[in-house]
């Protein structure tokens, strides 16, 4: 099992995306995928640019890999909006924020 993007994908959804990876012109990508596959990787962590490469064959994705696009393209969208840290509070109180 791989996780991307916090998505857990079978061996089998990893091989077919790959595939369409290879096939779409994004074999970096696809090389990523199935090197932590086949090094039995847990987590793969993917570039902005790679999300997109994924999200690009991920246009009309078999259901097995929908809750993957769901997830990069929520988080390509968070990183678009940019992140902007809390404001402190009019009576100076301190504000706890844990940056990923």
């Amino acid at each position: 099992m791989l996780v991307v993007a916090g998505t857990r994908l079978s061996r089998e959804d990893v091989l077919a995306l790959a595939g369409m990876l290879t096939r779409h012109g994004s074999d970096r990508t696809a090389r990523i995928l199935i090197e932590a596959l086949v090094h039995g990787h847990v987590f793969v962590a993917l570039t902005s640019e790679e999300r997109e490469s994924l999200l690009a064959v991920l246009d009309r994705p078999p259901a097995s890999l929908a809750d993957l696009r769901r997830a990069l393209f929520d988080e390509l969208n968070w990183q678009r909006e940019g992140l902007v840290p809390p404001s402190r509070s009019r009576e100076g109180e301190r504000v706890n924020v844990a940056w990923v």
